[in-house]
């Protein structure tokens, strides 16, 4: 008797395309704008991770600092600027990996994106005084337009799809704010009209435990953009204290403004082009940019054979290696893969010329390779956690950050009934991410 084992299968997420940009322009996945600040890019303690590249336009003879035993971590990319390698300081344990290297400053990505409310992107402007929402507790829906305020104390506030204008200040303290689809501009009080150089306008506050999961437009002028700032708005966006969270989901832009991660908060973007950026005050603090491909994939065999046995043997045997690739770009990433199977048949599958899924026994195995960060946790990790594929498994699942994948080499167990007839018998694994 011989049995083939055919497996195809990939699942594909596709997330929201790239923007062109000017050949003159910053494209790294941080760009630090101010060209002269001193610790332009500040980290006393905290952490730092991006995907790609981090550049930093400061000339200032210590343009950025690493304090506390920390690293600045640039994955699979350079970190770099006019002050390099000098100019980028540590103290006190603090590292950057790679080393700086000196590179020329870039200009503004977004130099010429239209800023509320010339966009199309932006809601109509009605007559002021603009209203103010103030979320105290449960469940409340709000739709895109001009805001004074917006703040959310518990419960969970949600932002319908679109621009949200504010003019003074986004609070999230201790509630929840989600979106889909939707992009924060923060204004000034001038509002329509552009905010004074140099002028502290509408801020960005998560804090006391605050919540921000949001996701960026995937079309129009804003898409792809979280967080905009007015170019002239120097306020801060800010995560502050433990358990505090922005998933911006998108790219924060704020040319005049500092990004700040401080007393344990965590931040996540998909690109930051800020003017200025700081993690302080604990260890946990945290500031994530992490570029989406948005792309979570499986690689399977196409084909492979079990061997021969006679009724009452058992086949067994490695079906090559399965590979989920995760580039969705994620500050925290996870994933479940699963597999089934079909009933194995030879001639006109009757029952003599069938062996069913309860005698199809699987185990994945550990992990073979690994890329990027992530913790990945098989199924069975041996022959003696091998189950039946009389239902769905999981096969692997993983946790991680930013883009990684995983592999295995699963094993299929067979064992042959000892009615069954001589033949060739032939069905389908099937494994499945998501």
């Amino acid at each position: 008797m011989v049995l083939v084992f055919a497996s195809a299968l990939t699942w594909v997420v596709t997330g929201p395309s790239g923007t062109a940009r000017a050949a003159t322009a910053c494209t790294a996945a941080l760009c630090v704008l101010n060209p002269s600040a001193a610790d332009a890019l500040y980290v006393h303690p905290g952490s730092l991770q991006v995907t790609g590249n981090i550049l930093v336009n400061s000339t200032n003879s210590q343009a950025a600092l690493v304090n506390g035993t920390t690293t600045v971590t640039a994955s699979g990319g350079t970190i770099g600027g006019p002050a390099a390698p000098a100019g980028f300081a540590t103290s006190s344990g603090g590292a950057y990996s790679p080393a700086p290297t000196n590179q020329p400053a870039g200009t503004d990505p977004y130099a010429s994106l239209a800023q509320c409310p010339a966009s199309s992107a932006c809601p109509t402007t009605p007559s002021p005084p603009f209203p103010s929402v103030n979320h105290i507790s449960g469940n409340q829906t709000i739709n895109p337009g001009v805001y004074t305020s917006i703040s959310s104390v518990t419960g969970t506030l949600t932002l319908n799809p679109g621009t949200y204008v504010v003019t003074t200040g986004v609070t999230i303290s201790g509630g929840k704010l989600v979106g889909t689809g939707v992009t924060i501009y923060l204004a000034c009080l001038t509002y329509p009209t552009a905010c004074p150089t140099s002028t502290s306008g509408a801020f960005f506050t998560d804090q006391g435990g605050g919540k921000s999961t949001l996701s960026a437009p995937t079309t129009g002028d804003f898409a792809g953009l979280t967080l905009i700032a007015d170019r002239n708005n120097t306020t801060a966006v800010t995560v502050s204290g433990n358990g505090s969270s922005l998933t911006g989901g998108g790219a924060i832009y704020t040319a005049s403004g500092k990004l700040t991660a401080a007393s344990g908060g965590k931040a996540s973007f998909t690109r930051a082009v800020v003017d200025t950026v700081e993690t302080n005050g604990s260890n946990s603090s945290q500031l994530s940019v992490i570029p989406t491909t948005g792309t979570l994939s499986i690689s399977v065999p196409a084909t492979a054979g079990l061997g021969s046995a006679a009724p009452s043997g058992t086949v067994s045997a490695a079906l090559g290696s399965v590979t989920v690739s995760d580039g969705r770009g994620l500050a925290t990433s996870t994933w479940t893969a699963t597999v089934s199977a079909t009933n194995f048949h030879t001639g006109g599958a009757t029952s003599a010329e069938t062996v069913t899924t309860s005698n199809v026994y699987y185990w994945s195995g550990p992990a073979t390779a690994t890329n990027g960060t992530v913790t990945a946790t098989p199924g069975q990790s041996d022959a003696s956690a091998k189950q039946a594929l009389s239902s769905s498994r999981t096969s692997f699942t993983s946790t991680g950050n930013g883009n990684n994948s995983t592999s295995w080499s699963p094993t299929v167990v067979v064992t042959i009934p000892a009615a069954a007839v001589q033949g060739t018998y032939t069905g389908t694994v099937t494994h499945s991410v998501a």
